[in-house]
């Protein structure tokens, strides 16, 4: 007996195949299903351009822990600083509207409890200014050490979690989006669906690899929880970033009343490659899961002058 697959056939509203699914389940089966909706008059006989129904329900939760700790010299003596640190932890089953919304298992939402997307342990941030003012005497050198203030800005964040997924849809969700890898032992096998064990530092193991359901279906595990991988939600971070930033500014006495200020601010002045992203796959044929695929700004300055009268 030949069996068509509701979502293939769009069973909710006659209008032929799915789009949307055709690619998950291939073309023999997607010119099978037309031929049985033509025999049967199941459907319109045309494709239209319809997905599938997303459901968003309103029963997450979130809690959040923090620390903040502050040291501060108000502006005295030519000079101030600010010193502030927290730490924190921000724990979600779905962040919110955006990737990722949907869980891996959607009869086992509960199951996506895990550091939000947005969690960031530790935030270090260093500021402060320093104004030199106007030097006693008239001479050359007075002139030139006179009006200066230099303002750096300091911060140290750690990197936020992503989830690695194997953009595969292994576990009969229609998502490959939310599927994830297996942690398995070092020497594990190439499964019966042709999957390695990919090596990977991202790994507690040192090695994931994508689901297999014909092993589930040949343990005797058929159930749906059985396709899903055991790799939790936002299981892996990206690194840390660094930022410096400084201004220098020099205020130059035109007359009694007119000044003129040069400024320039410096960003990013170490020019430290700062990880604004990463990949997320960690698919049956290649692990890029944590290689970066997105920075931050270089080194950039900006100048400007200020008229004052």
């Amino acid at each position: 007996m030949n069996v068509v697959p509701a979502s293939l056939v769009s069973f909710f509203r006659p209008s032929g195949i799915n789009p949307s699914m055709a690619p998950v389940f291939g073309g023999p089966c997607t010119a099978f299903a037309s031929g049985v909706i033509a025999a049967e008059g199941l459907g319109l006989g045309v494709t239209v351009p319809f997905s599938d129904m997303v459901a968003n329900y309103s029963n997450g939760s979130s809690v959040y822990h923090g620390l903040t700790a502050q040291m501060r010299k108000r502006f005295s003596h030519k000079y101030e600083f600010l010193a502030s640190y927290t730490w924190s932890h921000t724990i979600d089953d779905s962040t919110d509207l955006q990737s990722l919304l949907s869980p891996q298992d959607s009869f086992f939402p509960f199951k996506e409890r895990a550091s939000s997307t947005f969690d960031q342990r530790h935030r270090l941030v260093l500021s402060g200014m320093y104004q030199s003012g106007k030097l006693s005497g008239d001479g050359f050198w007075s002139k030139l050490f006179s009006d200066w203030t230099v303002a750096p800005i300091i911060e140290i964040a750690a990197g936020r979690p992503f989830t690695i997924l194997t953009a595969e849809p292994v576990n009969f969700q229609f998502s490959p989006n939310t599927a994830r890898p297996n942690i398995v032992p070092a020497g594990t096998a190439t499964n019966t669906c042709g999957f390695p064990a990919q090596a990977t530092s991202l790994s507690p193991s040192g090695f994931l690899q994508t689901p297999c359901f014909i092993d589930a279906a040949l343990s005797g595990n058929i159930t749906m929880e059985a396709l899903d991988g055991n790799l939790g939600r936002n299981s892996a971070n990206r690194p840390y970033t660094v930022f410096t930033d400084f201004r220098f500014a020099k205020r130059f006495h035109i007359t009694e009343r007119v000044k003129l200020d040069a400024i320039t601010d410096m960003f990013n002045i170490i020019n430290r490659f700062n990880v604004a992203d990463v990949s997320l796959l960690c698919s049956s044929t290649s692990c890029n899961a944590g290689r970066p695929a997105a920075s931050f700004d270089p080194r950039q300055f900006q100048f400007a002058l200020k008229l004052s009268f």
